[in-house]
């Protein structure tokens, strides 16, 4: 959670006042806001829901469910899952999680975003995906898909091997980055390198603002949830394949025209 709100404090100097006076309670109370809906804030702060959702996108949000729902993770991550109960009931929470990462990334979809990205893999000459650690397994189900629909591209695992693809690549191709925090090191460093080699860049991260989505040309968010076995992360990924999935079906659209 302190990450999070480490992040929304340092947008605070761009707000009006009465947007930082909805700032400060949620800083103060993120348990309870998250918790809230809009029209219940609203009446506990005497401000519109207009000012509240302005207040999130300044913060870098989409509008209030979309920072309500950042902080629902972080809320789920402080608190981690403890088998407990009967096992049926242990199944159908995680089943509902399932269900609400599904409905809030269908809720982010652009398919504005999408129809752009599909574009541009359409006219690049090369398309790279990267992604490290869980976020691999997505890019190389996508990779495969796209090649069978006949279009060059390639998703690697081997660190040394993505550092020397985006330097590489060029400004008439594509690249791809798939990140749960948009903050892990290694594809922050490749996203460095294809800025500089002005490649086009499309991200897809989860939920939270972040310095993948600041460097990308195109960014995607998917609702994820975080989810611990003990010590197992059992967060999911699929989120990251609907995305995918989705500009891919574009794409095939794009070659049909």
């Amino acid at each position: 959670m302190q990450t999070l709100l480490k992040r929304m404090v340092q947008r605070r100097d761009k707000l009006s006042q009465l947007e930082k006076q909805v700032f400060d309670y949620i800083i103060r109370n993120p348990e309870t806001v998250a918790g809230l809906k809009l029209d219940e804030l609203s009446k506990r702060l005497y401000v519109s829901t207009a000012t509240i959702s302005r207040t999130c996108r300044q913060l870098g949000f989409r509008g209030f469910q979309d920072m309500k729902f950042a902080l629902e993770q972080h809320v789920v991550k402080d608190k981690p899952v403890v088998p407990s109960g009967s096992p049926g009931s242990f199944l159908s929470a995680h089943l509902d999680r399932f269900r609400r990462e599904m409905e809030h990334t269908l809720a982010l979809a652009d398919q504005d975003k999408m129809k752009q990205a599909a574009e541009w893999i359409y006219k690049s000459i090369d398309v790279e995906f990267f992604g490290v650690g869980s976020s691999f397994a997505p890019c190389l189900d996508a990779a495969k898909k796209l090649m069978f629909a006949g279009k060059m591209c390639s998703a690697r695992e081997d660190w040394d091997e993505l550092r020397c693809a985006a330097a590489s690549l060029g400004p008439k191709d594509t690249a791809i980055l798939v990140s749960f925090s948009g903050e892990t090191v290694y594809i922050k460093e490749f996203a460095h390198i294809l800025l500089v080699r002005k490649v086009k860049t499309i991200a897809i991260t989860g939920n939270e603002p972040n310095r993948l989505q600041e460097m990308a040309d195109l960014s995607f968010r998917v609702g994820i949830e975080h989810c611990y076995y003990g010590e197992l992360d059992m967060c999911s990924r699929f989120p990251f394949i609907m995305i995918l999935d989705a500009i891919i079906l574009a794409y095939l659209e794009q070659v049909k025209k």
